[in-house]
C-alpha cells in the first residue's frame, strides 16, 4: 500500500466537524494508507548535504506524495526539493493565493475577467471610478478568502472606510451586477470539472457559504466546466476551486481560483460526491 501524507493547518481542528475520516478512507479505497499532519507540528532539519521533516523532534519517512490543506511554503518547498509530489505545488499555491498573480495568469491565458485595478490604496474615489470604469465596483484584499473584507463600494465615504480596513492591498473590481448574489463554484481535479454548486445570497452580494450563503445542486454547463480547467491549468493546479460570476449575456466570467478549495458546500448538497475519489484516483494514475 502506497503512502501519501496530507497537510492541515491546526485550526482546521476547531471547526464543528472534520473530514479526515472521509480523506482517509477514499484514500484506502484507491490502496494508498495516508496520514495527516499538522503544519504547525512539522520541523524542517537541513545538515550536511540531508534534509528532512519532523514531528516532535522525530522523522518522518518520505511520503510518495503530499497534500496541501493550507499555504504552508516552507513545507511545501522542502518536499518538492525531496521529490515528492505535492498537490498543489507551492508555485501554483502562491499565484491562487495572490489575486493579482491570478489575474496576470488568466489575462495571459484570454480568459474573461472582471476588470481589476490595483493597487487602490494609492487613488482618492473618483480616480478609483476612472480607472475601473464605473462610480460603483467591489473592493477587495489581494490575498483575502471566504468573502472576509470584501465590500461592495457606491460613494466616496464607504470607499474610504473600506481602504482602511484592508489597508496597502486593497484591490478594485468592475461589479458584476447581474451574478448579484450568485455565483457557481466549480471543482476541478487535473483536467476535469468534478463538482459543482449554485452559491446564493437573498441578503448580500456575496455568495460566499462562510458569510451566510447558502448552495444549491445545479448541472454544469459545459462553457462553465471547460472555463474553470483552463483556469485552474494556467494557474498550474491541480485541484482547485474556481469561482465564475454570471454575466449578462448568459455567458460567465473568473473571479476567483482557490488552490485551497473546501468543499463543505459541495458535501451540503451532494453526500455522495466522489470528489475525493477521484482526486486519489488521480494521484494513484499520475504518482503513486
Amino acid at each position: 500500500m502506497a503512502d501519501g501524507l496530507i497537510v492541515f493547518p491546526e485550526s482546521s481542528l476547531a471547526a464543528s466537524s472534520t473530514a479526515f475520516d472521509w480523506w482517509r478512507s477514499e484514500a484506502e479505497r484507491c490502496g494508498i494508507r495516508l496520514s495527516i499532519a499538522f503544519a504547525e507540528q512539522i520541523q524542517l532539519r537541513y545538515a550536511d548535504g540531508d534534509a528532512m521533516a519532523l514531528i516532535g523532534g522525530r522523522p518522518i519517512d518520505l511520503p510518495r506524495f503530499a497534500v496541501m490543506r493550507g499555504y504552508f511554503r516552507d513545507i511545501s518547498r522542502h518536499f518538492e526539493r525531496c521529490g515528492v509530489a505535492t498537490v498543489n505545488r507551492w508555485a501554483s499555491m502562491q499565484e491562487s493565493v495572490d489575486k493579482i498573480l491570478t489575474h496576470q495568469a488568466l489575462t495571459a491565458a484570454g480568459l474573461p475577467t472582471p476588470a481589476t485595478v490595483y493597487p487602490a490604496s494609492v487613488l482618492d474615489y473618483d480616480d478609483a471610478c476612472e480607472a475601473i470604469g464605473s462610480r460603483r465596483f467591489v473592493l477587495k484584499p489581494v490575498d483575502g478568502s471566504r468573502g472576509v473584507n470584501v465590500f461592495l463600494i457606491n460613494n466616496r465615504d464607504e470607499y474610504g472606510r473600506a481602504i482602511d480596513m484592508v489597508g496597502s492591498d486593497a484591490m478594485i473590481q468592475h461589479y458584476v451586477d447581474s451574478s448579484c448574489g450568485r455565483d457557481l463554484r466549480v471543482w476541478t481535479v487535473g483536467e476535469r470539472a468534478v463538482g459543482c454548486v449554485m452559491r446564493h445570497s437573498a441578503s448580500s452580494f456575496r455568495s460566499n457559504y462562510s458569510q451566510g450563503g447558502s448552495a444549491s445542486r445545479c448541472d454544469l454547463p459545459e462553457e462553465a466546466a471547460r472555463m474553470a480547467v483552463e483556469a485552474a491549468r494556467c494557474i498550474g493546479l491541480e485541484f482547485a476551486g474556481v469561482d465564475l460570476l454570471f454575466r449578462p449575456d448568459g455567458g460567465f466570467t473568473v473571479c476567483e481560483v482557490n488552490g485551497n478549495a473546501g468543499f463543505r458546500t459541495l458535501s451540503a448538497v451532494d453526500r455522495d460526491s466522489p470528489i475525493l475519489r477521484l482526486l486519489f484516483e488521480y494521484i494513484t494514475d499520475r504518482y503513486v
